[in-house]
C-alpha cells in the first residue's frame, strides 16, 4: 500500500494500478454512528446538498453515507477525477445551504444510500437511540427538521482534512487539490452500553432474528466462529427444515478496539421461536465443542478463494481507509489468510464462552424462546417493560386515567402515570411498568398537546394530557424536565 498526502489529506493507493479509468473514494470518517436523536439525518443530508452542488457530470460518480464514514467516489480520466474531488471539497468548505429545501424533498421520497442490513435491532436494544443504535431509526421527515446553521456545524466539525482519506486504484493524478476545510480527527469513544442488556434476550418490533457478538477488532478466531455458525444455522434452517432464508452477517466498528457482529436469518411466519433457538443452541455448541477440522478448513479455503482481483483491489483499500479513520492497524490479504489458517477448534470455543456472556439476541413480538445462557440458568429477557408481580409498583405521584373516561373505555385499555424524582412512569392496564427516566430521555416531539418521547431503551411512548386526570399538569412537568435542545416542535 503506497502513502502520501495531497492538502493534508492522507492519499492511498496501490503500487500496481490497473487498467482502465482511474477510479477514488474520497472518504470521511463520520457516519450516522456520530449523529444524535436531534440531528437523525444531517450527515446525509450534507452528502446530498454537496451532490447537489456537482449536478450532472459525463463521467460515472456517486455518494454514501454508512455507520462509520461517508463516501465520496468517481471513475473517469485523471482530469475528470480530480475535478470531481476539487468540487467535493469546494462544497464541503462552502456548503451551499441555499439548497436544502430542494435536498430534503429528494431525501424525503429516496430510500437511503447507505448499507443495506439486518444488524439495526441488536444495535439498538444494546445502544439505545445514540451512537451505533441510531442505524435502527429513519424517519423521511426528518431531514425538513433540520436548519442551515445545524447542517452548517456538522460539515464544519466533521468533513474535515485531518478527518479524510484518499483512496485510489492508481498513483494520484498530476494537479491534484484537496481543498477541505481544517479539522483534526475526532476521537471515537466506545458508545455506552446499556444496563442490563448483554447477555440476554429481547423482543424488538422486527421480522427477524438476530445475534449480536463482541470481538476484538482484529480476531481471527470471531471471524471464523461466525463463519461457521452461519453455515451451521443455514444448513439446518433453510437446507433442511426450509423455513428462513440464507444467514446474513454484519460487523460495525464499536470503537479503535472492538467490533459488533450481527448474524441475522428471516423465518418464514410462525418459525420465528424455531430459529431463535437454532441460532443460540449452535452458537453454545460452538463455545462448549469448538468446530470440527472440516469446518475450520472450509473456512480457511473460503478465506483463501476470495472475490476477483478488482474486488481484492479495493478491499484492500477499503481496510487501509478504515484503518486510517479509526487508527487501527492495517492488515493485508495475506496478512489476513495466513492469521485464519492458525485457527484452532479451541480459538474458536474460547471466543464463543466470552462473546455469549455479552451477546445480545432479539426476536420478534410474541416469540418466547426457550434458552440456557453458557452457565446453564435461564437466558434472562430484558424487555423495558417490566412485568406485574416481578416489581414492586413504583411509588410516587399518581396521574389517573378521568373516571368517565374509565367508564367508557375497555379495561385492558385502562393505563396511568406515575411521576417521580427521577422521571415518569408509564403503568398499562396489566400494571406492567415502563420507565421514562428524564436524564435519559433521547428527543422528545411536540404533538399537539402531547407529547411523544424517544426514550433511553429506543422505545417511542406517547403521553396525552387527555388521556388522564390533571393532564395538563402532567404536559408541564414533562417540558420543565427535558432540555429545550432536546425538544422538537414541528412548524
Amino acid at each position: 500500500m503506497q502513502r502520501t498526502s495531497a492538502d493534508g489529506v492522507t492519499v492511498l493507493w496501490q503500487a500496481v494500478p490497473t487498467p482502465g479509468p482511474l477510479t477514488a473514494v474520497l472518504s470521511f470518517g463520520t457516519g450516522l454512528r456520530d449523529e444524535t436523536a436531534p440531528t437523525l439525518g444531517v450527515t446525509r443530508l450534507v452528502e446530498a446538498l454537496v451532490m447537489t452542488q456537482l449536478g450532472r457530470r459525463p463521467h460515472e460518480f456517486t455518494s454514501t453515507v454508512e455507520e462509520e464514514a461517508t463516501h465520496f467516489a468517481v471513475k473517469g480520466t485523471p482530469m475528470e477525477v480530480t475535478g470531481f474531488l476539487h468540487a467535493v471539497c469546494s462544497a464541503l468548505r462552502d456548503l451551499p445551504t441555499q439548497y436544502m429545501e430542494h435536498a430534503t424533498r429528494l431525501l424525503g421520497i429516496q430510500a437511503p444510500r447507505t448499507c443495506d442490513h439486518r444488524g439495526a435491532e441488536p444495535l439498538n436494544a444494546r445502544y439505545g437511540p445514540h451512537a451505533l443504535g441510531l442505524v435502527a431509526y429513519h424517519d423521511p421527515d426528518m431531514y425538513a427538521r433540520l436548519t442551515p446553521d445545524a447542517v452548517r456545524a456538522h460539515a464544519a466539525a466533521l468533513f474535515t482534512r485531518g478527518n479524510a482519506v484518499l483512496a485510489l486504484d492508481g498513483p494520484p493524478p498530476a494537479g491534484l487539490t484537496l481543498p477541505l476545510p481544517d479539522g483534526p480527527r475526532p476521537d471515537r469513544t466506545a458508545p455506552r452500553t446499556r444496563a442490563g442488556v448483554p447477555g440476554t434476550w429481547q423482543h424488538r418490533l422486527v421480522d427477524t432474528v438476530s445475534l449480536l457478538l463482541t470481538s476484538r477488532a482484529h480476531e481471527p478466531a470471531a471471524v471464523a466462529a461466525c463463519h461457521v455458525l452461519s453455515h451451521r444455522v443455514e444448513h439446518i434452517a433453510h437446507d433442511t427444515l426450509g423455513f428462513t432464508d440464507g444467514v446474513t452477517l454484519h460487523r460495525f466498528l464499536r470503537d479503535r478496539l472492538t467490533l459488533d457482529r450481527v448474524l441475522a436469518v428471516h423465518p418464514a411466519d410462525g418459525h420465528a421461536e424455531q430459529a431463535a433457538e437454532i441460532l443460540w443452541h449452535e452458537a453454545l455448541d460452538l463455545a462448549r465443542q469448538g468446530p470440527t477440522r472440516h469446518e475450520l478448513d472450509t473456512f480457511t479455503a473460503h478465506a483463501r478463494t476470495g472475490p476477483d482481483d478488482g474486488q481484492v483491489l479495493w478491499n484492500a483499500l477499503r481496510r487501509a481507509v478504515e484503518a486510517e479513520h479509526f487508527g487501527i492497524p492495517y492488515h493485508d490479504a495475506g496478512t489476513l489468510a495466513a492469521n485464519y489458517a492458525t485457527v484452532t477448534p479451541h480459538d474458536v470455543s474460547a471466543y464463543l464462552e466470552r462473546a455469549l456472556t455479552d451477546a445480545v439476541l432479539v426476536v420478534p413480538a410474541q416469540v418466547f424462546p426457550q434458552l440456557k445462557a453458557p452457565h446453564g440458568k435461564r437466558l434472562p429477557n430484558s424487555d423495558c417493560w417490566r412485568p406485574y408481580g416481578q416489581h414492586a409498583p413504583t411509588p410516587g405521584i399518581r396521574f389517573r386515567m378521568h373516571r368517565f373516561r374509565r367508564a367508557i373505555t375497555p379495561r385492558h385499555e385502562h393505563g396511568e402515570y406515575v411521576l417521580t424524582e427521577w422521571g415518569l412512569v408509564v403503568r398499562d392496564a396489566h400494571r406492567d411498568e415502563h420507565d421514562i427516566r428524564f436524564d435519559d430521555i433521547a428527543l422528545m416531539h411536540q404533538d399537539g398537546p402531547g407529547r411523544v418521547v424517544l426514550t433511553g431503551c429506543g422505545c417511542h411512548l406517547h403521553v396525552h394530557p387527555g388521556q388522564v386526570a390533571r393532564g395538563e399538569r402532567l404536559i408541564a412537568l414533562l417540558d420543565a424536565a427535558v432540555p429545550a435542545h432536546l425538544v422538537r416542535t414541528d412548524a
